[in-house]
């Protein structure tokens, strides 16, 4: 198969973490980004940092408006609240064979952008990735673990397209997960995200007071229950002990780790905090699953479900 074209939309963490790491592995892949982020990277290169090392990368890298090919695969790596400001330039970058891979921290983002865009090949997906921007055109890695889970609602395994972003994802030392049960595997890191932005959140702590012994964590445990009751309402079975699990990631960030969420919080902008926690309510109320912690934790943020 010839060489894919890639379209990452986003800049942050997420989005600049695959594109950086597909872009030096001799990928062709083209990184939208914005304002300062987008000068310092057309400047200096997208640095990506990790422990006491970096990593200069040199990438195609551009404004919205400036991209006029049609993609073979986009990763759209924005926050949930700005999906639909992406709308256009999916249009725009996208046609008949044209793959769109979200990337996201909100469990059903696919769903809702084949809902509002007809026509258009959108998968879901999600990532596992501690990273964000320490500085303009900078990106800080906190964890060793990277890997990105993909697939067809459907569950089909048929295109070759797909199979080659799993070739292309490992040669770029990504981990990639082209996944039959994409609904479950998304709504496994939900399970995982969505306790540790709410938690995080709720008594304004940070990963470290989550590690220890005490109320944050235990409520943060709560909350993957909950998340994990849910599943089984919907249909679905986690492969694994999602409380396991998801802890033990959990144990394995550092100590001052925080949800973006939390981040954009003390920002004073907007959040994440509809799909990452009023969305579990408006869940549980619909598949008749109690969720009292999450309740608790939405009252605090104003969200009424009555």
């Amino acid at each position: 198969m010839s060489n894919l074209k890639y379209l990452v939309i986003g800049a942050g963490g997420t989005g600049g973490s695959i594109a950086g790491f597909l872009a030096s592995a001799g990928k062709n892949v083209t990184l939208i980004a914005r304002n300062q982020n987008l000068q310092a990277i057309r400047n200096h290169g997208l640095r990506i940092r990790k422990g006491d090392r970096e990593r200069v990368i040199d990438l195609k890298v551009m404004k919205e408006e400036e991209y006029t090919e049609k993609a073979d695969i986009i990763f759209l790596c924005v926050k949930g609240y700005s999906v639909e400001e992406t709308y256009p330039l999916l249009q725009k970058a996208a046609d008949s064979h044209t793959i769109v891979i979200p990337i996201l921290n909100i469990y059903g983002t696919g769903e809702k952008i084949s809902r509002d865009l007809p026509g258009l090949q959108v998968l879901n997906g999600c990532i596992y990735i501690s990273a964000a921007i320490e500085e303009p055109g900078v990106i800080r890695i906190s964890s060793d673990i990277f890997r990105v889970v993909y697939g067809r609602v459907d569950g089909k395994k048929d295109e070759p397209m797909l199979h080659q972003v799993e070739q292309d994802l490992k040669d770029a030392g990504i981990i990639p997960l082209y996944t039959d049960q994409v609904q479950r595997d998304t709504l496994q890191k939900y399970a995982m995200v969505s306790p540790m932005a709410a938690v995080g959140a709720f008594y304004d702590v940070s990963c470290g007071k989550m590690q220890e012994p005490g109320e944050a964590r235990d409520k943060y445990i709560t909350c993957i229950k909950e998340i994990e009751s849910l599943a089984h309402a919907m249909g679905i079975t986690f492969p694994v002990d999602v409380v396991e699990t998801n802890v033990k990631i959990l144990d394995d960030l550092p100590r001052e780790c925080t949800a973006s969420m939390q981040k954009d919080l003390k920002k004073g902008g907007r959040t994440e905090m509809d799909g990452l926690i009023f969305e579990m309510v408006r869940m549980g109320h619909k598949y008749g699953v109690p969720v009292p912690n999450y309740e608790e934790i939405a009252a605090k943020f104003g969200f009424s479900w009555i």
